[in-house]
């Protein structure tokens, strides 16, 4: 088997680690020493709520799924002091009712109403003046977003000023550092190696999910390899892990994209990427079997064509097909060009 511990793979997992991000660690943790307050701001897939339950959170609220600022404080309430009621209570009382000491986790808190966003900010920044000491940790995909909804100086000035981490976006290297460091926690030693590594990254860094994409297709590609019986992951597995519904778009080709597309596949097929030489010179030996002319000299022009269109993918290692395994895809297009 190589997958040893599907669970580590799983979005809501906590690893021991945060790689790549420990420099934005170290600020998150000394913003909340000294002030008791951080917001951490990024794009989805850069690891926002991993960092953020890397510290000693103890109430984690989803401001999306709630929105209102009753409910939010509801459950605040709900998990700080389980056995007490909030039926009936107004906001103000439901301010006055949080106990102290505690660590608040707000993922997507951009995702509460604006005028309740507003107010609730404000009243948890100024907590302390009721003799209360609440931390929070407030995560965005945006600072500069949350501080247009907040639409108070004096609010956001109390709530985030100063307090804001900024996570960039991961480069390939980076996701590839990660997906190391995850599939070395979970996965059989000696089942994947650095091209499925890169492939599985560059899946990720076009995917609007991003480092979370990319773990989910490292699972789904572990999976699909254990499926058939492989020792180790190969680039098809990845392929079918992230494959996508779009052969049908193949008849907006003309035959000599096709043939192209082709030497693409059959070059990819038993490898994560093929250099352009190799995709040349099959494209050429395809056309001599289809009966169709194709130099090489025409081969850049082609490829180009394809990348732009989606169907290959340019990467540092070469190209490679990321949405669809080779071999399917050489299967269909020899159908259309026997047609």
């Amino acid at each position: 088997m190589i997958l040893k511990d599907k669970h580590k793979l799983d979005t809501a997992y906590v690893p021991a680690h945060t790689p790549c991000r420990e420099g934005e660690k170290e600020r998150l943790m000394l913003l909340l020493e000294s002030g008791g307050k951080a917001i951490i701001s990024g794009e989805v897939g850069t690891g926002k709520t991993l960092l953020a339950r890397h510290t000693d959170g103890d109430v984690y609220v989803n401001c999306y799924t709630h929105k209102s600022e009753h409910k939010v404080l509801e459950d605040i309430l709900r998990q700080t002091r389980p056995k007490f009621s909030t039926a009936g209570l107004t906001g103000q009382r439901l301010w006055q009712e949080l106990p102290g000491d505690h660590l608040l986790i707000l993922d997507e808190i951009e995702g509460m109403m604006p005028k309740d966003l507003t107010h609730f900010a404000y009243t948890l920044s100024r907590h302390e003046e009721l003799g209360k000491s609440l931390r929070y940790v407030a995560v965005t995909r945006s600072a500069l977003m949350l501080k247009q909804l907040i639409h108070d100086d004096a609010a956001w000035s109390t709530f985030a000023e100063k307090a804001v981490v900024e996570l960039e976006p991961y480069t390939k290297e980076q996701m590839m550092e990660i997906l190391a460091y995850r599939a070395g926690d979970s996965l059989a030693g000696g089942s994947y190696d650095q091209d499925i590594l890169s492939l599985i990254a560059d899946i990720a860094q076009v995917s609007a999910g991003h480092m979370r994409s990319g773990i989910d297709v490292l699972r789904n590609a572990a999976l699909v390899a254990d499926q058939r019986g492989h020792a180790a992951i190969e680039a098809e597995d990845v392929r079918e892990a992230n494959r996508e519904s779009w052969l049908g778009a193949l008849t907006e080709l003309d035959e000599r994209q096709l043939l192209m597309l082709l030497a693409v596949a059959v070059a990819c097929r038993d490898r994560a990427y093929a250099e352009g030489e190799l995709i040349a010179r099959e494209f050429v030996a395809k056309g001599e079997e289809y009966g169709l002319e194709a130099h090489e000299s025409q081969a850049e022009r082609h490829l180009t064509a394809l990348v732009n269109h989606g169907f290959v993918y340019p990467s540092d290692r070469g190209f490679t097909l990321i949405d669809c395994p080779a071999a399917v895809l050489v299967k269909e297009i020899e159908r259309l060009l026997n047609a």
